[in-house]
């Protein structure tokens, strides 16, 4: 006979005791949770204030003066590159560009120039130098093979730590269309050089091509200028009387269409050696040697031939058409010379000449010549002439070479224009 069962009621009480000692050990391991937790919390904490213990630390003794509550330590001094003025060149030639850094720091910089196209976009770049001085004015020059149109040139910097201008200001670039050749050509230029040397006394002859270029034989040699200080007293005169003057006007007409001396007297007494020096100087003649009047300066044909290359630059611009009158409206009894090869091959010849001695022994021309957009100037100075006609061939003859004539004695029989 099988024993007999234990009733429900202690099934139960049995089942409640295996739960409430269950539930002591999850209390117990979260208790045990919990305290690892608060004492990993508590490391971290230490560990981060003796962190940022030791950076303040480091700080005060990067900057004694440092404290918690300090402002931020000041931006970079601003550096600025500045372009310096528009410039304008042919297509090519040569363009000269100016161009400063700002930096009140005094620090060197590596430099790039950047040109850029109307449209904003890279047209060429051009590095500059690795150390160049703030605060200086610097320069760059370059052959312009860029087609004709606007751009703009800037400078940007660096210094090689990423650290560069925090503004560049631009300024214009415009490319105009290539010149044409200059003119005369060089072949011409030789071969009107090379004939001159062989000319007997003494002899001078200095070019101002086209484009700007010179070229010259014995081109410093002073000689006595005479009647060709006249252009000089006429520049004088109109810059001194910017206006029409109708009691002078008329006397420095005659000075210059007649090459009368009276006249030239007069004009002298109002300007004065003082009024040829500043003309001088204006036109840097390095040669100019004033004498004791008027007629006995000392002048060069280099120049004679760059002042004539610019010579309405001297005068004001309300006086550059009275003086284009005069200068080529010389009696005909006076064109030999430049004119006398000048005028027949087309070229209008604005000049002026002087002349001197027994038989006309010094002979001197300065002039220059338009035509058809084109201008170039010269001036041809002899003395010691075996007389006047001699002197006028070397003239003419030097001339018609620049103008692509031979000298031959048919060609220099026809003595005036």
């Amino acid at each position: 006979m099988s024993p007999a069962l234990p009733g429900r009621s202690v099934y139960e009480s049995a089942g409640r005791a295996r739960q409430r000692r269950r539930k002591r050990r999850l209390l117990t391991a979260a208790c045990v949770a919990a305290c690892i937790a608060a004492c990993v919390a508590g490391v971290l904490i230490v560990a981060g204030r003796g962190a940022g213990a030791q950076a303040g630390l480091r700080g005060a003794a990067a900057s004694p003066s440092a404290t918690p509550s300090a402002s931020p330590s000041p931006s970079p001094v601003a550096v600025r590159t500045v372009a310096l003025g528009a410039a304008q060149v042919h297509r090519g030639q040569t363009v000269r560009l100016r161009y400063r850094i700002d930096d009140a720091a005094g620090r060197s910089w590596a430099a790039t120039l950047v040109v850029l196209a109307a449209g904003g976009e890279q047209a060429r770049a051009q590095r500059l130098g690795d150390a160049l001085a703030a605060g200086e004015t610097h320069s760059v020059s370059f052959r312009v093979g860029l087609a004709a149109g606007r751009y703009s040139y800037l400078v940007h910097v660096d210094d090689g730590a990423g650290a560069g201008e925090s503004t560049a200001r631009p300024a214009r670039l415009t490319v105009l269309p290539p010149l044409p050749p200059a003119f005369p050509g060089s072949q011409a230029v030789v071969a009107a050089l090379k004939w001159a040397a062989d000319r007997s006394g003494k002899v001078a002859v200095a070019i101002v091509d086209s484009h700007g270029r010179f070229s010259g034989l014995n081109e410093h040699a002073t000689f006595q200028g005479a009647s060709l200080v006249k252009a000089m007293l006429l520049v004088a005169y109109l810059r001194s009387h910017p206006g029409p003057d109708a009691s002078l006007d008329p006397v420095a007409t005659k000075m210059i269409e007649e090459s009368d001396n009276a006249s030239a007297y007069a004009i002298y007494a109002v300007v004065g050696e003082k009024g040829l020096e500043k003309v001088a100087a204006a036109a840097g003649m390095r040669d100019f040697r004033p004498g004791s009047g008027w007629i006995d300066t000392r002048l060069s044909a280099a120049d004679q031939a760059r002042f004539f290359y610019d010579y309405l630059s001297y005068i004001p611009a309300s006086r550059r058409a009275f003086a284009r009158r005069l200068l080529s409206g010389i009696t005909p009894i006076q064109r030999w010379g430049i004119p006398a090869a000048a005028g027949p091959a087309g070229w209008t010849t604005f000049f002026k000449g002087g002349w001197l001695g027994m038989d006309n022994r010094l002979m001197l021309q300065a002039a220059w010549l338009e035509k058809g957009g084109r201008r170039w100037a010269l001036a041809v100075m002899t003395d010691d002439n075996p007389d006047r006609s001699y002197g006028w061939d070397t003239q003419k003859g030097a001339t018609g070479l620049l103008l692509g004539q031979e000298p031959t004695p048919a060609y220099l029989a026809r003595v005036l224009e």
